[in-house]
């Protein structure tokens, strides 16, 4: 089953090596005025390619796009494309970044965009504010300063330690929760995510049990909603997840065992489905031969089938389906070798998307889940300048993705390759 996209993954693993070599400046440069000629653009909606195109950039956003190329203008750079593709910056809707290495990385890949679901020791949110504040290149991350789950482990306590009382016990109770929620809200959270089923990602755990109530996540919906925020659920059990869309939550992160029924209510209430598929593949790849390791291969297995039935469940629904990795970019880590290209790959070639649907579901729908599609996920005037252009055509070959010529972050560029 996994043989196709291991394959993927160690032919990935030798590309984002490459691109890694064409990043110059260790800080991100100030935005600059661009016009980028000679563009195939595919703009992130779904729109057919549109060849011959001119994009300009000013101030770090989209000022234009006319199919002409405009005098040169003094003060502005303009870049021959020569006919490559150029798509909208793309967009992890879950992902493990912590650090800065972690964020250049994913930033090499393409991503000028990720939703960071969970946080040790509120490393994800410093750099973050390091990133936002220009010190460091990455991708705008939008984090959750923590997972609110009964039983959230030492570092959450760490950070919270007026829930300590809990730590022999479970964090439980729809007025606690809230209390969580806030205190997540206090430390600057963008997002939050609760827990509405056990790890898959650990022997120890068991992804089919649920773990908060449906009213203890109304209570964390409720509460973010106060400030404007949304609800991640991560969910890979059938009752876990139920309760989670009728609790009112954003998306349902991997959806492993969702329903029929609970796929109509997402359908009926406009819940994002952001399944994960890609991670999968490390996480069943049989390398270690630890008995822990063993039995989480063999589990992740025996999860990838109910997990692509619901995929192709939802899609055929109509469902907003968002491409993650749900994977760290760190280089000591399996799932740190995952990219958006492989979650492209396996939307396309096993869950029956189109091109156009595998390439929105990296872009517009990524940003439609975070609530940001009025800033970025398309290549729309006035838009953030959000841009990656490809050499190969993205339509034909997903390998295309693993080594972007171009990345443009907020009009900066973080990303040349030779000879553009």
């Amino acid at each position: 089953m996994f043989i196709g996209i291991c394959r993927l993954f160690a032919a990935a693993v030798g590309v984002v090596c490459l691109c890694a070599g064409v990043v110059a400046a260790p800080r991100p440069a100030l935005a600059q005025d661009l016009d980028l000629v000679n563009v195939t653009l595919i703009d992130g909606t779904g729109a057919a390619p549109r060849m011959g195109v001119t994009v300009t950039v000013r101030g770090g956003k989209v000022a234009s796009i006319v199919e002409r190329t405009p005098a040169a203008t003094s003060g502005v750079r303009q870049i021959d494309l020569g006919g490559r593709y150029l798509l909208p910056g793309l967009i992890d809707a879950h992902s493990h970044i912590e650090s800065p290495a972690a964020a250049l990385r994913a930033l090499q890949s393409g991503v000028t965009t990720s939703r960071v679901l969970g946080d040790t020791n509120l490393q994800a949110m410093g750099t973050r504010d390091l990133i936002r504040a220009g010190h460091v290149p990455g991708p705008d991350l939008l984090v959750s300063p923590g997972h609110i789950r009964p039983k959230p482990g030492i570092a959450f306590y760490e950070v919270y330690p007026q829930f300590g009382d809990a730590i022999d016990g479970e964090l439980r109770g729809p007025d606690r929760i809230a209390e969580a929620t806030r205190a997540l809200i206090a430390k600057g959270a963008d997002v939050i995510k609760v827990g509405a089923s056990e790890r898959a990602g650990l022997a120890s755990t068991d992804p089919r049990k649920q773990e908060l109530t449906e009213d203890e996540i109304r209570a964390a919906v409720t509460a973010a909603a106060k400030k404007g925020l949304y609800v991640a659920a991560h969910a890979h059990a059938r009752e876990g997840a139920a309760a989670a869309v009728r609790a009112g939550v954003r998306s349902i992160e991997h959806g492993t065992w969702v329903d029929d029924a609970t796929l109509d209510e997402m359908k009926r209430r406009g819940t994002f489905f952001v399944p994960t598929l890609a991670v999968m593949s490390p996480l069943g790849d049989p390398q270690g031969n630890s008995a822990e390791d063993v039995a989480l291969q063999l589990r992740t297995q025996s999860m990838m089938g109910p997990l692509r039935a619901a995929v192709r469940k939802a899609h055929a629904l109509g469902i907003t389906i968002a491409a993650a990795t749900d994977g760290s970019y760190a280089d000591k880590d399996d799932t740190g070798r995952i990219r958006i290209a492989h979650e492209i790959a396996m939307l396309r070639e096993h869950e029956g998307f189109t091109p156009l649907e595998s390439i929105t579901a990296a872009t517009l729908n990524g940003a439609r889940v975070i609530g940001i599609e009025s800033r970025t996920g398309s290549i729309r005037v006035g838009l953030e300048a959000d841009l990656v252009a490809y050499d190969g055509d993205p339509l034909t070959d997903t390998r295309t993705f693993f080594e972007p010529r171009l990345v443009v972050s907020d009009g900066r560029i973080a990303v040349e390759g030779a000879a553009l």
